[in-house]
């Protein structure tokens, strides 16, 4: 099974965001399709964004109202507020990243990712901003 593999850097702006990646994950994946001359209409893998940080995280998650986004955060604030008495400084960050995960796995179809109709590809952010790297493999 063949593997391709691209590495991008992103700048968040904030020290908590959601920054969607799902528009540059499928251009890598069309990127690769043109270079590797496959045929769109007939490619079919599994891809995979991976974030190498131990205070950012990879989810798949609501993309039709940015309401949630910010609901999710205040969740996970509730849950390990980042003014919690902790012996590391920034332990709320690396404990919210674990849980949420630093990659993702899409299938492909057609040449696109299979996401649902409200469902997008985000970095996910905690101790920001920071130049953050994605990297997205492709199994096709």
């Amino acid at each position: 099974m063949p593997v391709f593999i691209k590495s991008q850097t992103i700048q968040t702006q904030t020290e908590e965001v959601f920054v969607g990646i799902t528009n540059k994950v499928q251009y890598i994946i069309n990127e690769m399709i043109y270079e590797k001359r496959l045929d769109a209409d007939s490619f079919e893998a599994t891809v995979t964004v991976f974030a190498p940080h131990t205070t950012a995280a990879i989810i798949s998650y609501e993309n039709a109202d940015p309401e949630v986004q910010h609901d999710f955060l205040t969740a996970l604030d509730s849950m390990m507020p980042v003014k919690q008495e902790m012996k590391h400084d920034n332990a709320a960050a690396h404990i919210k990243a674990s849980m949420l995960g630093c990659s993702e796995t899409i299938p492909v179809h057609k040449g696109r990712l299979m996401l649902g109709p409200k469902q997008a590809v985000y970095l996910v952010e905690f101790d920001g901003p920071r130049f953050r790297t994605i990297t997205v493999q492709v199994r096709y």
